[in-house]
């Protein structure tokens, strides 16, 4: 189990872990995750939440479109 799963499972329908990256001279871990949420008016509460475990390290959140792309 990761260090954000528990806080991933209560606000997400469903994610996955997709790309890890170390960096600042190897010292510290960039993860990124596809995830679907649950609420999306819960947008602020997950990263309050993922910031309280990450250290207040630097998360970012954004948004795909998932509409077909039509030209």
């Amino acid at each position: 189990m990761g260090v954000f799963d528990p806080i991933l499972g209560q606000y997400t329908c469903r994610y996955s872990l997709t790309q890890v990256k170390t960096t600042n001279m190897g010292s510290l871990f960039k993860l990124t995750y596809d995830l679907t949420l649950k609420d999306p008016a819960q947008e602020k509460n997950l990263i309050d939440q993922l910031r309280l475990r990450n250290g207040n390290l630097e998360i970012s959140l954004g948004h795909q479109d998932s509409a077909a792309a039509t030209l």
